[in-house]
């Protein structure tokens, strides 16, 4: 359960968003951070980390190019300093990293922190999340098949016993599952969903994108593009979807998300760029999705100034006339709420998710 300085600290942060959103002030308030593209497992749907990227990461990503400890803190810092509300924290694997910890710890108790991770090494590492508010664990079927899909055995058990582990000696961080739904595993949305039920624990369902907010000029995406699912299947997972969380599961993204795939929208108004710094990617480039490519450097340039910058204000003017309509959850429901298409259904999911 969360402690009554986080309800605390969440509310007030709701209503001063609410606040700005009212005045129709429009300012960062989340950063999307890929603390590493290094990965153990090797799923061929990732357009970070996956197969194809292997040889353009090693270029342009490499390990030595990794911003350090003592820079990770710094920035962190000045993301307390500049009022942010939320990091979102992923890779690669977050956990491969063992400064994860100190690097947390920074935010803790300051901004709402959610790690992406696998699962391998969760069980083993569980420290280093210590300082989260939640974390998110892939899985793409509630069996073994999970291994196949992410092209290492014993990864479904490995996964389950890290998240096993965190709820029963990190009670205080929210867990939650996420499916990347792709034509290997679109049949098995509704298993999911049960296996999810049967938990206790909320689910996200994700088609693989590759044009948005990890797309660089240059980086491939031809192995992972081979993997998305066809239009009726994945419309009819998404079906689904949109009916559980309508009867009640703890099932993350607005109905206008599970919607927008449903009808396979070309489009919607994006606000992400307007209120996400990044993705910062390992070696502190900015990219600005909508030009997709780098935009700033936190190593190079104080916070305060990169936000004021023009590269900055640029890709965020570009966001509401964007016409690429990214199917990812967070992107959308960012936008949504933004565009009044956030409704009170979708609230009280989040909430049990993420606070409640």
């Amino acid at each position: 359960m969360p402690t009554i300085e986080f309800t605390r600290r969440a509310t007030a942060a709701a209503l001063a968003l609410a606040a700005d959103r009212l005045r129709g002030r429009m300012r960062p308030f989340v950063v999307n951070h890929l603390v590493t593209v290094r990965c153990n497992l090797h799923c061929p749907f990732c357009y970070v980390s996956g197969p194809e990227q292997v040889e353009f990461n090693r270029i342009h990503q490499p390990r030595r190019a990794e911003m350090n400890t003592a820079e990770m803190v710094a920035f962190y810092r000045q993301l307390v300093a500049e009022k942010f509300h939320m990091a979102i924290v992923l890779g690669g694997e977050p956990l491969l990293r063992g400064d994860l910890g100190e690097m947390l710890r920074v935010l803790q108790g300051r901004l709402f922190v959610t790690v992406f991770t696998n699962g391998w090494l969760l069980e083993d590492r569980l420290e280093l999340v210590a300082p989260a508010t939640s974390v998110f664990v892939s899985l793409d079927a509630p069996d073994a098949e999970h291994d196949r899909l992410r092209a290492m055995p014993g990864s479904f058990d490995r996964a389950l016993k890290g998240l096993e582990a965190m709820r029963r000696r990190l009670p205080e961080i929210r867990p939650a599952i996420n499916m990347t739904v792709t034509r290997e595993n679109v049949g098995r949305v509704k298993e999911m969903l049960a296996f999810a039920r049967s938990l206790r624990v909320p689910v996200a369902f994700q088609p693989p994108t590759f044009d948005g907010q990890f797309a660089v000029e240059g980086r491939p995406n031809e192995e992972s593009a081979q993997t998305a699912a066809a239009r009726e299947p994945l419309a009819e997972a998404f079906r689904a979807i949109r009916e559980a969380a309508d009867h009640g599961d703890d099932v993350i993204g607005s109905r206008a998300f599970f919607s927008h795939v449903v009808d396979d929208r070309a489009s919607y108004p994006c606000h992400y760029p307007e209120l996400v710094l990044g993705p910062v990617f390992p070696n502190g480039e900015v990219i600005g999705c909508t030009h997709q490519r780098p935009i700033g450097d936190v190593r190079e340039t104080p916070l305060k100034e990169l936000l004021a910058s023009t590269p900055f204000r640029d890709n965020a003017a570009a966001g509401p006339g964007c016409a690429r309509g990214c199917r990812d959850w967070g992107i959308h429901d960012l936008s949504a709420v933004y565009a009044r298409r956030f409704h009170l259904g979708d609230a009280r999911r989040y909430y049990r998710a993420f606070v409640g």
